[in-house]
């Protein structure tokens, strides 16, 4: 059934195919020319048609070329950073091309609204290796990604993604928690909405994304991998409203934006965003009797405005504010399938406040004041009980839930938590000559809060330690803490001669949780071989301190009360990189990169010694039944708590390819980009080596975009990885457990676990034997593959400019592997089951620009 459904869907797009062509074709003319300074061509121009989605910017030669605009009179705006905006008006006539060259004149650093439609080149002048800069053209379209910008960045060189359910980033042998993300100038510690599997980034009021897989510089600090920083778009300050509505069949998305009201110079944008799930998803489910009535699904909204002042004689001012809720609340039905039941109540708040103060005194001079406040909070209640993963789950699908207790482990937890941060930064560029100064400092104010309560049932604690040196029994914890984060950095770019730069830096923070100070050295040097060639390389030092605010994307608690943190020392990667790019011509690039990153220090759960207990099977004997094995001795053996300490290192390394076609101009119909990735990720804790989860040795992405006419476009990504590591158990092995003896109140007395079978005789309970670290990430899943394809029809009614959707997510349904569930048979041999992540899933959904 669901196949035919796809092919109808299939079959409705070639239809409208066809009737849309015929409709809505249009008649077209060109637009190109020369963009000079001087007399001199200047590259990176933005030349815009307003009102309309047509545009370019110019190469390196100053030329320019709009294609395929349709017969009408324009308002043409041209801008760039440095240079002020004109406007010129321009009338295209059907067939015809018209030529117009430009000149341009020098401004002040700050400028207004600067809408990018085509793709800049890096200069020769950056010396930034491995950044990407991605238009948010590209988070709104991309086949797959659900118009989503951290998903969009999944499928660059060096980018990883833990599984398709997150949005989180992993990043060459880096967790989660080692990116630093910025929105407008504030650090951003939890963007994620719906609990991971969206973040908190509007593709449709986002201008600009850049991530630096490695190598950032010296303005970057507190985190050992890579940066993603993201700019929101200011509104327009040509009218007075104009909006857009995006929705599809999860969730809908709006914008509303104009020009300040009362003849003040700015703009400003408001979006809100909403799934419903709740409203869609959860009456079939109930109807259905799989959860209670007294529940909601998964849902979040959120509220983000950004109003600009100015500028005034060099001043400009910027206000920003984001306001967001997720909510769940489920319980299991009782006519539900499986053993297992499950209550959750979950509530968590994202916001933020900022203000930004921007002057400029002349074309050289531009200093950033930011003030900030940034909440992470919320409340959860989770009680369940679950199928002991040591039996075959299918055997009890059917089995009614009054005959289970004997079979079922229990959890129950609570928690409310609270992350704040108050900040202020104070950000200093000055060019002098051809050179570039930048300077800065700051300060956040961190006050955190945790309350975790855990219940946890004596057969889940014991199964729990039967691995020992794997798993660690959560405990209460209940901490609050407040510490300053303190920083100042210096870098400058020095031209030293025709297309050289080298750009030095360097970074000094105190970290008042571990009250200690870190001085961070970083060098980035660029050579530009010709016009079209460029190498760059970078050497540098990165600390990371410990936070509650991080622990989240590391998914560990760690107990930092002061006893611990204090004793800690901040993480460190020093970083290697090496970098060759190649324009081949105005639209193909190739980019080559190599990197090694040294990681020193990094924290995880400290080891203690525990005990652990040995058994051996008498010859001869039923292993079914206790008698078979003989009495456990106490061993002593590793034992994992959450006491963080520095007892860990490793290395990441590997080798990068790009190969990327640009649109630079209408007429352009292809565009996409391959890239490959060999990489190579591993931890090392006491002498013992242990891939990194992560470690993924092949990646290879292909995204396409083509243009088939005017109105229609069609987006293809294909991804494929090698699978990421597992631990393979090594056998099986009797439960332990312990039992109070002597009635004391303290369980002392080892005792093989039984649990009464079918005959009514009690049978040994057997848990799967993982075995020692040395055995940790011992095997590989299988390769992970995906198709997703995208098709766009964009046409207009009403007077609005309307684009309608279908995306189809694993066209061709792959079972991806995200990870095995072992269990012991009845013949004491090890079984497995396999859970697969996303299968086929097509998405319908509209925009419309008003």
């Amino acid at each position: 059934m669901k196949k035919d459904f796809s092919f109808f869907l299939l079959l409705f797009f070639s239809y409208l195919f066809f009737v849309f062509n015929s409709i809505f074709a249009q008649k077209s003319g060109s637009l190109e020319g020369v963009v000079t300074e001087n007399g001199q061509p200047v590259g990176g121009v933005n030349l815009v048609l307003e009102n309309s989605s047509y545009g370019a910017v110019s190469q390196s030669n100053g030329k320019y070329s709009i294609r395929g605009i349709p017969e009408a009179s324009y308002r043409l705006k041209i801008s760039s950073v440095g240079f002020e905006t004109q406007f010129h008006r321009v009338t295209i006539a059907a067939g015809k091309t018209l030529h117009m060259d430009f000149s341009l004149k020098q401004s002040a650093i700050v400028t207004g609204e600067i809408e990018v439609i085509g793709n800049k080149r890096q200069s020769q002048k950056d010396t930034r290796v491995s950044v990407i800069d991605l238009k948010a053209e590209s988070a709104r379209e991309l086949p797959g990604a659900v118009q989503d910008v951290m998903r969009t960045l999944q499928s660059l060189p060096g980018v990883l993604s833990p599984s398709d359910f997150t949005s989180q980033l992993i990043i060459r042998g880096s967790g989660p928690d080692q990116n630093l993300i910025i929105m407008d100038d504030v650090e951003i510690y939890n963007p994620y909405r719906l609990y991971g599997v969206i973040s908190m980034f509007n593709p449709e009021a986002v201008s600009d994304i850049s991530l630096i897989t490695g190598g950032f510089p010296s303005k970057y600090g507190d985190r050992l991998s890579a940066v993603l920083d993201v700019t929101n778009r200011e509104g327009p300050n040509n009218v007075f409203l104009r909006g857009n509505i995006n929705a599809s069949i999860v969730d809908a998305n709006l914008v509303l934006e104009g020009k300040n009201p009362f003849n003040i110079p700015g703009s400003w944008i408001i979006n809100s965003r909403r799934t419903y799930y709740d409203l869609i998803i959860e009456p079939f489910v109930k109807k259905a009797g799989l959860v209670d009535e007294n529940v909601t699904f998964p849902n979040f909204y959120d509220f983000q405005a950004k109003i600009a002042f100015g500028p005034f004689n060099g001043h400009k001012f910027l206000l920003n504010g984001i306001y967001s809720r997720d909510g769940v609340h489920i319980v299991s039905g009782k006519n539900r399938k499986t053993p297992d039941s499950v209550a959750v109540g979950n509530t968590t708040r994202n916001d933020l406040a900022s203000f930004e103060w921007q002057y400029s005194s002349s074309k050289e001079f531009l200093n950033k004041f930011i003030l900030s406040w940034y909440r992470n909070g919320g409340e959860s209640e989770f009680d369940a009980k679950f199928l002991d993963p040591s039996l075959n789950r299918d055997k009890f699908k059917d089995a009614l839930p009054d005959t289970l207790s004997n079979y079922l482990l229990g959890i129950g937890a609570t928690n409310d938590f609270s992350f704040r941060k108050y900040a202020f930064d104070d950000k200093l560029t000055y060019l002098w000559g051809k050179n570039q100064l930048e300077a800065g400092m700051g300060a956040d104010i961190m006050q955190n809060r945790l309350n975790f309560l855990f219940n946890i049932s004596p057969e889940l604690k014991a199964f729990i330690n039967s691995n020992p040196s794997f798993n660690a029994i959560p405990s209460d914890l209940l901490d609050v803490r407040n510490y300053w984060r303190y920083r100042t950095y210096l870098q400058n770019n020095f031209h030293l001669g025709e297309r050289i730069y080298l750009d030095p830096g360097i970074r000094l923070d105190y970290y008042d949780i571990l009250k200690k100070f870190y001085l961070a050295p970083r060098i980035a040097f660029s050579l530009g071989i010709d016009e079209l060639t460029t190498f760059r390389a970078l050497w540098g030092v990165y600390y990371q301190s410990p936070g509650y605010e991080k622990l989240r994307d590391a998914n560990i608690l760690f107990d930092l009360r002061a006893q611990y943190a204090e004793k800690l020392k901040a993480e460190q990667a020093t970083h290697y990189v090496l970098s060759l790019e190649r324009w081949i011509n105005e639209k193909w690039r190739m980019k080559l990169e190599g990197y090694y990153k040294d990681f020193k220090n990094l924290i995880v759960q400290k080891k203690v010694l525990g005990t652990s207990f040995f058994t051996e099977p008498v010859p001869g004997k039923d292993p079914h039944f206790s008698d078979a094995w003989t009495r456990p001795i106490a061993l002593s053996k590793d034992s994992i708590t959450q006491i963080p300490v520095n007892n860990s290192k490793g290395e990441a390394y590997g080798f990068e390819f790009l190969l990327e076609k640009k649109n630079t101009a209408r007429s352009d119909r292809l565009s996409g980009w391959i890239s490959y990735a060999l990489a190579f990720a591993n931890r090392y804790e006491q002498a013992v080596t242990i891939p990194f989860r992560f470690d993924q040795r092949h990646t290879v992405n292909v995204v396409l975009n083509f243009k088939a006419n005017d109105w229609l476009s069609i987006g293809l990504r294909w991804q494929f990885g090698s699978g990421f590591p597992y631990t393979k158990p090594i056998g099986i092995k009797p439960r332990i457990v312990l039992l109070d003896t002597n009635l004391d109140g303290k369980p002392e007395t080892p005792q093989i676990a039984t649990r009464l079978s079918s005959s009514g005789k009690p049978e040994v309970i057997y848990d799967i034997d993982y075995g020692t670290d040395e055995n940790h990430f011992n095997a590989y899943k299988p390769d992970y593959h995906r198709l997703d394809v995208r098709f766009t029809a964009y046409t207009n009614f009403w007077g609005l400019d309307w684009s309608f959707y279908l995306d189809v997510i694993n066209v061709y349904n792959r079972s991806n592997v995200i990870q095995y569930s072992y269990y012991v048979t009845e013949q004491l041999t090890i079984d497995k089951r396999t859970t697969t992540m996303l299968p086929i899933i097509p998405t319908f959904g509209f925009s419309v620009k008003f």
